[in-house]
Parts: structure tokens; sequence; C-alpha cells
């Protein structure tokens, strides 16, 4: 069966064609609208939705043409319909089920989280090995900060996640008062790796919120950051660069210890981390025992989506969705 997914769960319309015969994964496109978002310091909902209705037909067209596959060779159109930016998915949803409705296929609704949480497992279609189940996952981007137990594809339960902001939120709001443009999560990270000092990340004691149990909070550090920056008044580049390093700091060490925390608790030793903040070199560097997924599909694409869909149909837990399916802002989660 040869499946084509769609996501457009917030700014980047992607497209992606797996083949479960040959498990292989035929063509994977992403075109990000993260340029467009810059003039405006972070994704505006309806912009993004603009830009989807642009991008998406092409991103379908240019995924058919790298596969060299026309649109009615598809079997089955899978399409992320949860959680995310309402505006965003409904394009998504809307353009998966006209496809459908005029090619005769069927399609299927999927949740943006659980694909994240099994993109690791997109390492089978290029024959590596992937961590066994059960895993501590650890699903960080700049709309979610969630932790699961996966049993299996099909045993899945939400420990925990972000009480307030989520961690890569907490990077682009930081990264905006200190004069970074967006995305400043990515530029926090390199600019830190590349110039910070041991000292730079231990200078400012930015506070660690630990909510009960495996949950996060993100709100506090950033109006830390922004009362340390109005003390110095006018900080100069070095004082930048120690603002970004312990920040940074100061949002990885909860990711870590809730990490470490359930694995003890729950006596899982296998852990894997993904979505957008794992591409974090540090959050790799500190949890380096970890599986990460490559960073091409740490960041939102429709490879993850196109994946999950082939391994429900492999369980036999595909389920075709109707056409009366429509999308969701947020995700049901516990």
């Amino acid at each position: 069966m040869k499946i084509l997914a769609i996501d457009t769960s917030c700014d980047e319309s992607c497209a992606a064609i797996l083949d479960t015969e040959s498990w292989s994964l035929l063509a994977d496109v992403v075109y990000s609208h993260s340029e467009r978002m810059e003039a405006w310091g972070g994704v505006v909902p309806e912009v993004a939705s603009r830009e989807h209705l642009k991008a998406l037909p092409l991103a379908v067209t240019d995924a058919l043409k790298h596969a060299g596959l026309r649109a009615d060779e598809i079997d089955h159109i899978a399409v992320t319909h949860r959680p995310g930016l309402i505006g965003a998915l409904l394009v998504g949803v809307t353009y998966a089920k006209s496809l459908a409705y005029a090619l005769q296929k069927p399609y299927s609704i999927h949740d943006h989280l659980q694909a994240h949480l099994f993109s690791p497992l997109l390492a089978t279609l290029e024959g590596e090995k992937v961590p066994a189940f059960p895993w501590i996952a650890l699903v960080v981007s700049g709309g979610h900060t969630e932790l699961f137990l996966a049993e299996s594809v099909t045993e899945v339960r939400w420990l925990g996640g972000t009480l307030d902001d989520a961690a890569g939120e907490a990077f682009d709001k930081i990264g905006k008062l200190l004069g970074l443009p967006y995305p400043a999560g990515p530029r926090i990270d390199r600019w830190v790796r590349e110039q910070a000092t041991e000292a730079d990340r231990i200078r400012f004691a930015f506070p660690r919120s630990k909510p009960e149990r495996y949950h996060f909070s993100f709100s506090g550090l950033k109006t830390s950051v922004a009362n340390q920056i109005a003390k110095l008044r006018t900080p100069s580049d070095a004082d930048r660069l120690a603002l970004a390093a312990s920040a940074q700091e100061a949002i990885i060490d909860p990711l870590v210890d809730r990490m470490k925390f359930s694995q003890q608790s729950l006596g899982v030793h296998q852990m894997v981390v993904t979505g957008g903040v794992a591409c974090n070199s540090r959050l790799r560097q500190r949890l380096s025992g970890a599986f990460f997924p490559p960073p091409k599909h740490c960041s939102d694409n429709a490879a993850m989506v196109a994946l999950l869909a082939a391994l429900l149909h492999k369980e036999g837990k595909l389920e075709v969705a109707p056409w009366t399916a429509t999308p969701l802002a947020h995700a049901e989660l516990a």
C-alpha cells in the first residue's frame, strides 16, 4: 500500500509518501514558512493558514513527482487532524478529504503528538536499528512538552506535560527578549554552542520549576529573564550570551530531570526524545543515553504521519475516517 501523508499542524506544509510493501519512504517534502513568520516575530495563525493554502498543493505535487507516482496510484491518504493551529489543520484536513473524494480513496486522521512519539521508528525505513519497547518518550517542541510511556505502537500512556509554556516556546520568547529573530531556539543553540563558556551557563541563577511528578513549567523562567535584562538595563553582547546560555540550561535541566525521574519511578531504561527541541545539541549532550531521530525527523514532517498510518495498518488498527471528521486544536492526552 502506498500512503500519502499530509501535515499542516503549524507553519510547515508537509507531504510524504511511504510504501508499506517495500517498507520505504518514497518522498518527504517540507515547505517551511519560518522566514515568512520572522517578520512577525513568531507564528501568526492566520498567516500560516494562508501560506498552507499556497504551499500544500505544491508539496503534494513535489512528493508525487519525487516518488514517480501519479495521484491515482496512491492507495491511502493520512492527515494530521490534531493538535495544532486550527486554521492550519483545517487546510490540511480539507485538502486530504477533497483529494480522497476525488480519487475515491480511503483517508485517515492522526494525532500529531502520536506521530512525533513514534518518529524514532522512521529509522527502520533505512534499515537501521531502533530501541525496543518500552520507552519513556519526551515530545518536546515549540507547542508541546509531553512525557509518555510507550509499551508498543498501540499501548501508550500519557504521563504528564507542561502546565503553561512549552520548552520551544520558552526558547523563542526568551530569544525575542534578547533581540534574536524567530525562530530563536536554533539560534540560541548555535550561539551558545560556538561561543559560550561553562561560566556563562551558570552566571545567572534562573529558576527551575519542579511541578508535581511528570509535569513541567516554563512561564516563570521567561519572566525571570525579562527581569534580569531590566536590571542590566543595556546588556552587552557578553551579557546577552550569558543570558542565553543560562536560560538554555534552565530549560534543559527540567527535561533531563523528568526523564531520569521517569526512568527510576517506572523502571524503564530506554529513553527517546523527539520534536523540534530534540534538535538542540545541548539536550542531546545531556541525554546522551537517549535515542534521538535525525534532526530532519524531529521537526514537523509528514513522514512520521505516513509511518504512523503504516504501523497502524500493520497492526490492523488503521481506521478509515468519516467525511464529517473535523480538526481539533487540542490533543486528548489524559
